[in-house]
């Protein structure tokens, strides 16, 4: 039996224990998980307000919005991608990398991993509940920074900043087959996470041609940010207090809440920059990761079928 309080949001049961950092497991409520899944999160609206980076909007069925929904939705079905990872990498990884993946080692020192569209769906994901459970604000969508319906998200998955707490909050996503397996590769990723954000700074924020399109963020801090060399800079002439670092996993075979809660505690937390750091840990339970995405692609796949034609014919 469950031991952790719950309370509903939206479609979704919320286990919450609130310290110093907060670790969530939300579990959707309809018996028919998958196609319930696919409503909730391929919502019209909900999908709108991601690709425009707009809080309240409301998808009406016009032209315009079905030409919208149709080129986003080409982000998340083609074939695959292969990324080449360097063959020292350790052995834990790899493990859990084998367990994610086919691998195969060509013999080149490099390894080849069919990732798909894996990663993309992980930070739209994550990005919706960051945006209606804890109404933080998203600076930009990362997979609006690619060029290529091929090309992998780099560097941080997430930017959102929260008004209420005057907090910047860089995210990472794992979809994985096991709350273990994306228990060690958000290990594996927070060992070398500060380089991360010191570059997501230089590469994102400070970005001039992206300055204009952060909403509130930028509206609040793009002085600070053009005069500032570094993020440790612009901590200074912002005056940051703390930053947060919320953490995704979307994750199959665990069902057990109190366990599920126990094992998001375990992750090694760190405080980056010399300032006050909370972690924000969510864990989201999809049963068959393979099953997900191959439900949640074919039912893009006729979305983009059905927007074209309703595009066509308004």
């Amino acid at each position: 039996m469950c031991t952790v309080p719950s309370q509903q949001f939206n479609d979704f049961t919320v286990y919450s224990l609130d310290y110093k950092n907060i670790f969530i497991h939300i579990n959707l409520t309809e018996d028919s998980f998958y196609p319930g899944f696919v409503r909730y999160f391929l919502d019209e609206s909900r999908l709108l307000r991601y690709v425009e980076n707009k809080a309240n909007l409301t998808f009406s069925p016009d032209k315009r919005n079905y030409v919208t929904l149709y080129k986003h939705l080409g982000y998340y079905i083609d074939d695959f991608n292969l990324e080449k990872l360097p063959a020292t990498i350790e052995d834990e990884v790899f493990k859990i990398l084998a367990d994610e993946y086919q691998l195969n080692d060509p013999g080149d020192g490099n390894l080849q991993v069919r990732l798909d569209k894996i990663g993309k769906i992980g930070e739209y994901l994550f990005c919706n509940l960051m945006s209606e459970y804890f109404k933080f604000n998203c600076i930009i969508p990362k997979v609006h920074l690619t060029t290529d319906f091929n090309m992998s998200i780099y560097g941080i998955d997430t930017l959102f900043y929260s008004t209420e707490n005057d907090m910047i909050l860089l995210g990472e996503s794992k979809l994985s087959k096991s709350l273990k397996n994306g228990i060690g590769l958000i290990n594996k990723s927070l060992k070398t996470y500060e380089k991360q954000i010191k570059d997501e700074f230089v590469l994102m924020l400070s970005n001039r041609f992206l300055k204009n399109n952060m909403g509130i963020f930028g509206d609040k801090y793009n002085d600070a940010i053009e005069l500032s060399l570094s993020i440790e800079d612009f901590i200074t002439n912002a005056n940051v207090k703390r930053i947060g670092i919320p953490l995704f996993i979307a994750h199959g075979t665990d069902t057990n809440i109190d366990e599920i809660l126990k094992q998001l505690k375990s992750i090694k937390q760190q405080k980056f920059l010399g300032i006050e750091t909370q972690y924000i840990v969510l864990s989201l339970p999809i049963v068959d990761k393979s099953k997900l995405i191959s439900i949640f692609t074919q039912e893009i796949a006729e979305r983009r079928v059905s927007y074209e034609r309703l595009a066509t014919n308004q």
